[in-house]
């Protein structure tokens, strides 16, 4: 199995192939076992039949008649008659249908008669008398056997080739609407709310379709179901944390911060609630249009929100290519990295672009203890917090999920006594030709 091509459309050609090229050995064999044995045998019975004959004609006639007879029967048939001659030529053709007349002949005749070739100056079969009276008969072929032969391989030629276009033909189309099958399947994680897969080609591939289309239309539902809960469980579980943080605010004033440490765990909790909600309502591809532009508009806009909040955010952006961006996910990946930067940072924020090659990086850094794990572990964990400070990853899992959205890689590192960075690799937009 392991010298079979890895692909669908290599395996679909190699299995054509063969199949066709077995159908022509076996027309091939057919034929020179069932018909050219057969006309063969036919030839030898003939071939006696017509020795017989002009033995009798020999015994019972003149010399004079014997050369009228063969007069008028070269003339009239082109069969030569050759007396008192055992000249032999060239042995047969090896081929079945000669094969098979001079075995047969030489059975049914004993040995008497025999067969040769003659190529030049024309084709001739001779038909060796070998008993007495002695004699030949030469049978003109009817086709020339060179001909035959040039025949034969341009027809085996052309038939491999015909038969290696034919396949590739085959194999293509049938592993175009595969592939097609393939590409669509590939956007429902991305697109699952707009892609429709329109059923096309042959019925088993539209009854996969069909099915893809259905197990779409099942995701979606799960994940709408899945963002109401969400979203009720986040909004259920608001309500009783709001009375106990006002409940603390009536309660008199503790020197062991007790009602302090209180209000931490909630403003935590609200914290994680709305990162459940934010990631329940991650709905962008329905919701928001592409758009295409410098994604330092953007940025601006997001910072300008910070201002008043006493966080110092430095800007460096460069002149960068126009990139493919959802708004509203983008401000939603910037607003989750600064405010994780504020919350771990300790120190000023640095926004950055900056082009390299066909991308452009969005760099985020903080003057902070760095991340407590590896970008692989990070990675998979799925938190850019603390092991005592995290959200169960929510803020991550946001930022991977628009970093997917945008097609887009997702760096997470540490910068050695300057803190983290997180650095989003979008790809610069080309127009098309």
């Amino acid at each position: 199995m392991k010298f079979l091509p890895k692909s669908l459309f290599g395996r679909l050609f190699l299995l054509i192939l063969c199949f066709m090229l077995c159908v022509i050995v076996l027309i091939r064999l057919l034929f020179g076992i069932v018909i050219a044995g057969n006309a063969g045998r036919h030839l030898a019975n003939y071939s006696q039949s017509l020795i017989l004959f002009a033995e009798e004609v020999n015994r019972l006639g003149t010399v004079e008649s014997n050369q009228r007879f063969a007069d008028q029967l070269q003339k009239s048939t082109g069969i030569i008659l050759l007396q008192n001659t055992s000249q032999s030529f060239d042995h047969v053709p090896d081929m079945p249908f000669y094969t098979l007349w001079e075995a047969t002949l030489t059975q049914l005749s004993h040995n008497e008669i025999t067969l040769s070739y003659e190529s030049t100056p024309e084709e001739i079969t001779w038909l060796h008398h070998q008993k007495s009276p002695q004699f030949s008969l030469g049978l003109p072929s009817a086709v020339n056997m060179n001909i035959m032969k040039k025949f034969v391989s341009v027809s085996v030629l052309m038939t491999l080739i015909f038969t290696l276009f034919s396949t590739y033909v085959a194999a293509y189309f049938l592993n175009r609407l595969l592939r097609a099958l393939a590409e669509k399947a590939a956007l429902i994680g991305q697109q699952i709310d707009n892609i429709a897969i329109k059923p096309s080609g042959p019925k088993e591939v539209q009854e996969v379709a069909n099915a893809m289309n259905k197990m779409r239309a099942d995701l979606e539902s799960m994940s709408k179901k899945q963002q109401f809960l969400l979203a009720g469980i986040s909004h259920d579980l608001r309500t009783p944390l709001t009375r106990i943080h006002l409940a603390t605010q009536l309660l008199p004033p503790d020197t062991d911060g007790f009602i302090e440490g209180i209000n931490q765990d909630i403003d935590e909790m609200n914290e994680a609630l709305h990162r459940f909600i934010e990631l329940a309502r991650f709905n962008i591809d329905e919701t928001e249009f592409w758009q295409v532009g410098d994604i330092a508009t953007v940025i601006r806009e997001v910072v300008e929100k910070y201002q008043h909040s006493g966080t110092v955010i430095v800007l460096s952006l460069s002149q960068t290519p126009p990139i493919r961006y959802k708004p509203k996910g983008l401000r939603s990946y910037l607003h989750n990295v600064i405010n994780n930067s504020i919350k771990h940072g300790a120190g000023n924020i640095t926004i950055s672009t900056q082009t390299l090659g066909d991308c452009v990086e969005l760099r985020v850094s903080d003057q902070g203890l760095g991340f407590p794990m590896s970008s692989k572990e990070l990675m998979a964990y799925s938190d850019s917090g603390t092991a005592q400070n995290n959200v169960n990853g929510l803020g991550l899992r946001i930022m991977q999920l628009i970093a997917t959205l945008h097609e887009a890689e997702l760096i997470l590192q540490n910068i050695p006594g300057s803190g983290a960075e997180v650095i989003l690799k979008l790809k610069a937009f080309a127009k098309e030709a």
